[in-house]
Order: structure tokens, then C-alpha cells, then sequence
């Protein structure tokens, strides 16, 4: 922790502009990073070796690598810069702050919004905007609420509230002199693969794409992604394991029913007693029951299925999983989104499946995010195979 609060001190004054910098026989991708809001970091991606991580200033315009083996940097002039036009938002919700990236010169084009996952992140998301601001699309992110410039509380809010908010975003750029308004997409990782599609039943949507998504329902990834911790630890039985769910689909059932508050107390106060407590996610200062705000708080945040929704997407639709996704159970979710693709109708569904991949589509030996390869580096195919597949479906894009 120490380490990496004087990293984002040294940062101050010392963040290159985001863009694509010449390195060696190519370029490298570099952006800013918020997530959590408060810690701004310089993420890089080097599509020669496929390595992503972070950079720290040492001197005059050199970064070098803070994971090994070290490699320094020189960024000096982007070769494609990228400019930000920052903006406001009023939706319901209270004000969102909001960004449009796009290149220098003035032309529509192809427009993505970035869909945050579950985190306090704000609209600094990394590589992944110079990446596709280079390759002819702007980029559209904003802070999640509760971080830099949006109002509201991120931990609280739905997928449906979080859809709304897309969609304001959207409506203002109707008309902006960078945006061809018959290509605006959707990127939506992780809890954003809930949120994306919700907005492609309700606005003109060109296509979507889907990073790690869950086609369960939110209570039943909670508990894959509670199953999961726990067997990580090495240290809990079958029994405890099997305890432990128990005790968080009780409460999870309550939460969603608003009924049998006395037997999920009895069962939290019993489970606070059990080394696997401190595993579950129980707000803190939780009391049982909730009062009503909190409770409809947590109802929005945990209480969605989305099958009704994906049932009714005819959106042009990638969707992208690792095999080894601690986050997401890959395989019932890659045959949940088939099926109710099919129910839709759509045959515009493109699925694929990286072997060894993590939630992030990294390359993993366990698919822990806290036991990543060294140096982390992106699966063969990600990102550069979402602009094939753009490129297949008639979104103009650039090769570089």
C-alpha cells in the first residue's frame, strides 16, 4: 500500500497525455487509470508482447515497468494523440460526468460507450480508450456514481438505473460534430454485461460487445463468485463451503422476497461465529432487516435476472470469456446467452472462449486476479480481435 501511494504521488504533473507512443519496431497504448477513483495510475499495453501493467516516471519523459522484467519507456509525443472533450450529464439519477475521446481531426465516426463493471472507477479507464480511439472509433466513458464528477452511490445502484444513465449519455451526443448517430456501441464488462444489453432493448444500438459477461442472475453469480474465494483459501472443507452458501442464499432470498427476516438473523448471527465469515458479502452494519432505503438499495444491486432482457437483444452481439474466470462460470453462462440469443431470434451472436484467460483477459495459471502471471499479459486475440470482428460487421476501423 505504501509503495503504491508514493507511485500515484510521483504521478502528479507527471501523467503523459493518452495515446499511442512509438517504441522500438511499434507503439505502445497508454492511458490513466482510476480504479478505485482515488488512485490514478498510467496503464500501458504493448501489443508486441502483449504485455499490460503499469508505468512509474523516473526521469525526464522515461516510465519504466513497475512489474518484471523492467523495460523503460520513453514517451515523449504521442504518434495518435487522443482529445478529451469533458462534459456534463443531467439524468435522474443527479448529474453524471462524462468524456468524449476522439482523434484530432474532425470526422463522424464510430462511437463506443465503456460500461463500468461493479467499482468506484471513473472515466480514466485505461489503455483500452487510446486503443480504440487509434484503431477510428471515439470513446465514451463517464464516472461511476459517486466518483469524480457524477452524483449518487455506485454500490447502490441497478442494472436498469445504470441503464439509464447510458442512455442519457447517449441522447446528448445526438447531433455532436465527431458522432455518426447510426453507430453508436456498447462495451460492457463484467456487471457492465448486464447494463449493456438492457440499453440495446431500448435505444438504437449499431452492436455490442460483451467482456466476461454473466447470463445468471446476479444473487447466482454472487455465490460462484463467493464459492470461488473460498476454495481459492485452500483452507475451508466441502461442509464449511457448503455452509457458507447456504447462509448467503438465505440472505439473499430474504433480500429478494422481503420475508423471513428471523431465520436470516438467527443465521447471521451464527455465521459471524465461522472462519468463513469475513468471505461473505455482508454490508457494514448490516442489521436484519435492513431499514426500507437500504433494503431497496440492496434489492437494486443484487436482485436482477437478465434473461428476460437478453430474450428480447437483436443487437449484433461479441461476447467474450476466459476459461479460467473466477468471476463468471464461463461454461452455463456461454450456453445461457446461446439460448436466449436463439429465444430473441438473433443470429448475430459471436462467442469466444480464450483458453488459460481470467476475468480480464489475462493470461492465468489459476484464474485468481490476486495470482496473476508475471508479467500480466492479455490473451492472444483481446483486444485486437474486437476490431476484427467490428470490421466484419461493416464498422469502419483502422488498421494500424
Amino acid at each position: 500500500m505504501i509503495a503504491h501511494a508514493l507511485l500515484v504521488l510521483a504521478l502528479q504533473g507527471r501523467e503523459p497525455v493518452p495515446g499511442v507512443y512509438p517504441t522500438g519496431k511499434a507503439g505502445i497504448y497508454v492511458g490513466i487509470e482510476a480504479e478505485p477513483a482515488d488512485s490514478r495510475t498510467i496503464q500501458y499495453f504493448d501489443p508486441q508482447t502483449r504485455r499490460l501493467g503499469t508505468l512509474r516516471p523516473t526521469s525526464g519523459g522515461s516510465f519504466e515497468t513497475t512489474d518484471r522484467p523492467v523495460v523503460t519507456y520513453t514517451l515523449a509525443v504521442p504518434s495518435i494523440p487522443v482529445e478529451e472533450q469533458p462534459f456534463t450529464v443531467g439524468d435522474t439519477g443527479g448529474d453524471l460526468g462524462v468524456s468524449l475521446w476522439h482523434a484530432a481531426s474532425v470526422a463522424k465516426r464510430p462511437t463506443i460507450v465503456l460500461v463500468h463493471g461493479a467499482d468506484d472507477e471513473t472515466r480514466d479507464m485505461g489503455f483500452i480508450i487510446p486503443y480504440f480511439v487509434s484503431h477510428g472509433l471515439n470513446v465514451v466513458t463517464y464516472d461511476q456514481r459517486g466518483t469524480g464528477r457524477s452524483a449518487g452511490n455506485w454500490r447502490y445502484t441497478s442494472p436498469r438505473s445504470k441503464a439509464d444513465d447510458v442512455i442519457a449519455i447517449l441522447a446528448s451526443l445526438q447531433g455532436n460534430v465527431y458522432c455518426d448517430s447510426r453507430q453508436f456501441g456498447l462495451w460492457g464488462f463484467s456487471n457492465g454485461a448486464w447494463v449493456a444489453p438492457i440499453v440495446a432493448t431500448r435505444y438504437p444500438i449499431a452492436f455490442l460487445i460483451l467482456k466476461s459477461p454473466s447470463a445468471e442472475s446476479i444473487a447466482e453469480n454472487v455465490l460462484y463468485e463467493i464459492e470461488g474465494s473460498l476454495r481459492e483459501t485452500t483452507q475451508f472443507s466441502d461442509a464449511q463451503i457448503a455452509s457458507a452458501i447456504a447462509f448467503e442464499r438465505l440472505l439473499l432470498t430474504s433480500v429478494a422476497t422481503n420475508e423471513n427476516w428471523d431465520a436470516a438473523n438467527a443465521a447471521l448471527a451464527s455465521a459471524r461465529t465461522q472462519p468463513w465469515f469475513p468471505y461473505m458479502r455482508i454490508p457494514p452494519g448490516l442489521t436484519i432487516p435492513p431499514p426500507a432505503p437500504v433494503l431497496a438499495g440492496l434489492q437494486a444491486a443484487l436482485i436482477y435476472d437478465p434473461t428476460a432482457t437478453l430474450e428480447q437483444v437483436h443487437t449484433p452481439t461479441l461476447a467474450l470469456f476466459g476459461t479460467l474466470d473466477k468471476n463468471v462460470a464461463t461454461a452455463d453462462s456461454e450456453m445461457r446467452l446461446r439460448d436466449d440469443f436463439r429465444a430473441a431470434g438473433n443470429q448475430s451472436l459471436t462467442i469466444r472462449v480464450f483458453a488459460n484467460a481470467d476475468h480480464t483477459l489475462t493470461a492465468t495459471a489459476t484464474g485468481f486476479e490476486d495470482q496473476p502471471l508475471t508479467p500480466r499479459r492479455l490473451v492472444a486475440g483481446y483486444p485486437d480481435g474486437v476490431i476484427d470482428w467490428l470490421r466484419s460487421r461493416g464498422i469502419p476501423t483502422i488498421s494500424l
